[in-house]
């Protein structure tokens, strides 16, 4: 156990010894669909906060690894129920490809990957449900894409717009019988922050 633990470490820091790295706060407005086989529901707006760390593969700068904490707020209306309010929390692993040159002041760029979340509240007509009402854990993915533009020599502006979706039902069958999946779209606006390793 100890020599997996040490080669883990070993080969994080001597890849890190030549990467670039990118640290990323971004913010914005996330439109929510959940998704009911047997009742109609309505799209509602929420909000998503993203903190990540960026680890820039290649010499031209193209590929990188996004690790982002996430903080997302789920909204929609179901028929004949009321607004529902999904808060959660979790980690979403991105690969990004970025368009252009290295040193371009203007990149385009696309991104997906898995996201991990929990949910921290769930709330039905302003009514907290019981955990037992709902899975604590959804899996999903994301899928963007946006641009960023330098500001100076350490910070980007970067827009994103994409959409996210559960691979796992939010809610348990004896509450909600059937699927409930959220589908969403996104739009969001942030700072980057870059810090170059100073041997490249």
């Amino acid at each position: 156990m100890k020599k997996i633990v040490f080669f883990l470490l070993f080969t994080a820091f001597s890849l890190t010894s030549y990467a670039q790295y990118r640290w990323e706060v971004s913010a914005g407005a996330t439109f929510s669909d959940l998704n009911l086989d047997n009742v109609e529901t309505e799209r509602g707006t929420g909000f998503f906060i993203n903190a990540g760390y960026g680890y820039v593969m290649g010499v031209r700068a193209k590929t990188s690894i996004v690790f982002s904490l996430d903080l997302l707020q789920r909204k929609s209306e179901i028929e004949n129920i009321g607004d529902l309010d999904i808060l959660q929390v979790g980690i979403t692993p991105k690969f990004r490809y970025l368009f252009g040159a290295g040193k371009d002041r203007f990149r385009a760029f696309i991104n997906a990957g898995p996201s991990f979340r929990i949910n921290a509240n769930v709330e039905i007509a302003n009514e907290e449900l019981d955990s037992e009402a709902y899975e604590n854990v959804v899996i999903g993915g994301v899928y963007g894409a946006g641009f960023s533009q330098m500001i100076g020599e350490m910070f980007d502006v970067m827009v994103e717009v994409g959409a996210m979706n559960d691979f796992v039902d939010n809610f348990n069958d004896e509450f909600i019988t059937g699927g409930s999946k959220f589908f969403d779209f996104y739009a969001r606006v942030g700072i980057r922050f870059r810090i170059y390793d100073a041997r490249r």
